[in-house]
């Protein structure tokens, strides 16, 4: 078990695909060559069917690589579970690995002014022997003026320990930006390995998941704005059962001084004793009209309803704290740079810095 924070406004669990779910060992490597194939013509013919300034058949790439540097770290004690192991590292979106080294490609093809097809793809180097890649499509859709339909597919591929997949289908409404909604159910269906004492890769076990999510956020003068989510997951494996859910509150206000504050707020808590709670605040601001600069700040802590979890955690439980800058500058017209610096310490003994670079570049 190996501990990381979620990131603000980033609370989904990562749930993954499995093509070889049907029965049929579907090749990776050609799945990667057939979705090169079929983005590939509309990168060159976006400019072609461009409509006006709009770019309705226009093309955006972006590239991203982050770095984690430690100064500070070390595995915690394994917590001998009481209730399913798998179930536990699935359910807990606050148990999982940090991603020393994370590499994104995602392609976003518009087809007229109301389709989007996503493209994304992701490896990550958890550790020297332990990698993960995440391919990634989403399809959306306006059926009308102020609503939205979109179906997601979602595959993760960690060797050795962890494959599964997501489909997902949801709608938004956004009222003008006055009054924005979404709701969404997903499927997931992952298959975990264990490992045995001597090193060896054991059977795998299975766990569905099935996830709702509601979403709202109301204006509620031309400056302030009040946001609320709820996620639950209800899971089934070979090895039990287990309900979680995932409250999140956001309250922003805009400035005169073109300075945005948000408040948030995540509570999470399961049927088999793990609770979390996690408040951030986040100062956001415009310096030139091509420039932004954010700084955020989170706090987490959480606590296990299980005696061994006071032998294996330091203080019986997880807290941490994480401060980070973000910049967003807006090179030419079709070009944006991303930087970002995070510091994050735990009580577990863990603390580190990570880098990331980003570049966008709309075709």
């Amino acid at each position: 078990m190996i501990v990381r924070v979620l990131r603000p406004g980033r609370g989904v669990i990562s749930w993954h695909c499995d093509p070889k779910a049907s029965g049929e060992a579907i090749s990776k490597s050609l799945l990667v060559s057939a979705l090169a194939l079929m983005l590939a013509p509309l990168c060159f013919i976006s400019d072609a069917f461009a409509i006006g300034s709009s770019g309705w058949f226009a093309t955006r790439v972006k590239v991203e690589y982050q770095y984690t540097d430690y100064s500070s770290y070390r595995y915690p004690k394994p917590i001998p579970p009481t209730y399913p192991d798998v179930i536990y590292r699935q359910l807990e979106p606050y148990i999982a690995d940090f991603p020393e080294k994370r590499a994104l490609f995602r392609i976003t093809q518009m087809f007229g002014p109301i389709t989007s097809l996503q493209l994304r793809y992701q490896v990550s180097e958890l550790t020297e022997q332990k990698d993960q890649k995440l391919y990634y499509l989403r399809l959306a859709r306006d059926v009308t003026p102020m609503n939205n339909i979109y179906g997601i597919c979602q595959y993760i591929d960690q060797p050795d320990w962890l494959d599964g997949y997501m489909l997902a289908a949801g709608w938004r409404y956004n009222r003008a930006g006055w009054i924005l909604a979404e709701g969404s159910f997903s499927y997931l269906r992952n298959h975990s390995h264990t490992r045995n004492s001597d090193g060896s890769i054991g059977a795998a076990s299975l766990v569905q998941t099935y996830a709702p999510m509601l979403s709202m956020r109301y204006s509620l003068t031309s400056s302030t704005a009040l946001y609320g989510k709820w996620e639950g997951f209800w899971a089934k494996g070979e090895r039990g059962d287990a309900v979680s859910h995932i409250y999140t509150v956001f309250v922003s206000h805009f400035l005169p001084t073109k300075t945005a504050i948000h408040l948030s707020g995540r509570w999470y808590t399961n049927d088999i004793g793990i609770t979390s709670f996690a408040p951030g605040f986040e100062v956001a601001q415009y310096i030139l009209w091509n420039l932004t600069a954010r700084l955020s700040y989170r706090h987490y802590s959480n606590s296990f309803d299980d005696p061994a979890a006071e032998g294996a955690l330091e203080e019986g439980g997880i807290t941490s704290n994480s401060l980070a800058a973000f910049i967003e500058y807006q090179i030419i017209t079709d070009l944006k740079l991303h930087l970002k610096l995070r510091r994050y310490e735990s009580n577990q003994h863990i603390k580190m810095n990570t880098y990331l670079l980003g570049l966008e570049y709309l075709i």
